[in-house]
């Protein structure tokens, strides 16, 4: 008779739950570099658009119209840019639930990996007690 651990199908479940919190948790982590990325590259044209608007205006080649318009798109860029950092907050708060929830997950894995190998030596020392070796085979040849 073979080791059957009776809470297999518990554990299995378990670590189908832990698992799906670590994806879930990797694609949370892909968003925010995704979106950091977005940040940066938004960060870069404010700079680039101030850079540009100031040299225009040291070599007096801008009207007032287009003084606006510059101003205009700043903006808007420095406005996605905020709506950007909101949606940063919010992520981060998901990222650190979902982290707290899989180290909770990985925590009731162990657990049940510990019963198990805890049962499993008690197997073995029931088993090994209980179990007798053959009797030597006599010769009746002689």
């Amino acid at each position: 008779m073979a080791f059957h651990f009776r809470l297999r199908t518990v554990q299995k479940v378990q670590e189908l739950k832990r698992d799906e919190k670590k994806q879930t948790l990797a694609e949370l982590l892909q968003k925010q570099n995704e979106l950091h990325e977005k940040m940066a590259s938004i960060r870069k044209k404010i700079a680039r658009t101030r850079s540009e608007r100031a040299q225009r205006m040291s070599e007096k080649m801008l009207s007032m119209d287009q003084l606006r318009q510059f101003h205009q798109f700043e903006c808007r860029l420095e406005q996605n840019l905020a709506e950007l950092q909101k949606e940063e907050g919010r992520l981060h708060l998901l990222i650190e639930t979902q982290q707290s929830t899989l180290l909770e997950s990985e925590q009731e894995v162990k657990k049940f990996e510990k019963l198990e190998e805890k049962q499993r030596e008690q197997y073995r020392k029931t088993h090994e007690r209980s179990w007798t070796p053959p009797a030597p085979m006599q010769n009746f040849d002689s």
